[in-house]
């Protein structure tokens, strides 16, 4: 039902997501896959983490066929991401199989991507490190008087 469902009312809509699959992230001393056994080193986006992500790109515009515009526009979307080589390359991936160019965003015949802005500012700077701040701090207020 939901897939029939048209979205001409909807005004916006906010799909969150991790990366796509990355290489660990550290490893036990004696693991024989140390650092230079991965391509791009540790905690990287790996070649099935931006297929992972294109795919999802995909499957978002056809799943939002009737809400998104057939090409990108910058005033309809914002994406956003922490500011860390996986999530930037995550978003990167994910908008190539969102919005693939079209027309005059062409710029290079053999080239099926375009160039879209991914805004990030650093952990400590973000709303959600003040968030987690504000919480840890509500939460040590609070303790004292559940008990």
């Amino acid at each position: 039902a939901m897939a029939n469902r048209t979205f001409k009312s909807m005004n916006f809509f906010l799909p969150l997501f991790r990366h796509g699959d990355r290489s660990p992230v550290k490893a036990f001393p004696t693991d024989p896959h140390q650092e230079s056994a991965w391509p791009q080193g540790f905690g990287q986006l790996s070649q099935v983490g931006m297929r992972q992500q294109y795919e999802l790109g995909q499957y978002l515009r056809t799943r939002y066929k009737d809400f998104l515009n057939e090409s990108y526009i910058r005033h309809e979307i914002l994406v956003r991401s922490t500011d860390v080589d996986r999530t930037l390359m995550s978003a990167e991936a994910n908008l190539a199989g969102l919005y693939p160019p079209k027309g005059q965003q062409i710029f290079q015949p053999s080239l099926k991507w375009q160039p879209i802005p991914v805004h990030t500012v650093s952990f400590m700077e973000s709303k959600e490190h003040t968030l987690i701040t504000d919480m840890r701090a509500y939460i040590s207020h609070m303790e004292p008087l559940a008990m």
